[in-house]
């Protein structure tokens, strides 16, 4: 099962925690959890996609592990922080 725990949306980017219930893998090789992740972005890009009526998502992901509790506190900072830095992106525009 794959779970949203934490997510922003940005204006031309998006940044989710997934929580997978798995017993392991690695995102290095083909893993129960590399295909729970596939198929959670994969469906939220198809239902974006057909809402929007385009395709506005570029092919592929970039995805990280978290580990350990520092890591995740690191990752969740980053993305609550995340939208008062946008002008602060090279994409940024008014």
């Amino acid at each position: 099962m794959v779970s949203v725990d934490k997510y922003v949306i940005m204006p031309n980017h998006i940044h989710i925690i997934l929580k997978v219930d798995s017993n392991g893998g690695t995102s290095k090789a083909p893993s129960p959890t590399n295909n729970k992740i596939s198929l959670a972005v994969s469906t939220l890009k198809c239902f974006v996609n057909s809402e929007v009526g385009a395709n506005i998502f570029q092919r592929s992901f970039h995805d990280h592990i978290i580990r350990g509790e520092n890591g995740y506190k690191k990752i969740w900072k980053y993305i609550d922080t995340n939208p008062i830095k946008w002008q602060d992106d090279c994409f940024y525009f008014e």
